[in-house]
């Protein structure tokens, strides 16, 4: 039987490949050094993640489930949604959520369930909201 090496040939990166790599990490590093921040901060030290990084994780379905795949943050996910739950003195019995990625995700799931929620609501936005609604 063939190893896994031998059956995915060489993963290795070119010399052209590492290259364009390096030139997109310095060219964002330039622009890094004129960035305000939006929509996130660069001020946060992300190091102690780098771990992670090298592990096959995936944070799908619901954080409040058992799921059959373990590779998850599902803990550190239900901490957050405890956080806001407290923030907003909601009760954690009454309480689900989960964290996306961004303010996309956010918003497709927050309409989402007010579609499947209220499906005769209606959405009310201008020309300010966000590109995702």
């Amino acid at each position: 039987m063939k190893s896994i090496h031998d059956r995915l040939g060489d993963c290795s990166l070119t010399s052209r490949q590492q290259q364009r790599l390096q030139d997109s990490f310095s060219y964002m590093q330039r622009e890094a050094d004129h960035f305000l921040g939006y929509p996130c901060t660069r001020v946060f030290d992300y190091s102690a993640l780098y771990p992670f990084l090298s592990l096959p994780m995936n944070n799908v379905g619901d954080p409040f489930l058992d799921s059959n795949y373990h590779l998850n943050t599902h803990e550190y996910e239900r901490e957050v949604v405890g956080y806001f739950s407290e923030l907003l003195h909601a009760s954690l019995d009454t309480t689900w959520g989960y964290v996306t990625n961004g303010g996309t995700e956010g918003n497709m799931y927050g309409i989402y369930l007010a579609r499947e929620l209220f499906p005769q609501g209606l959405v009310y936005y201008s020309e300010a909201t966000h590109y995702s609604v």
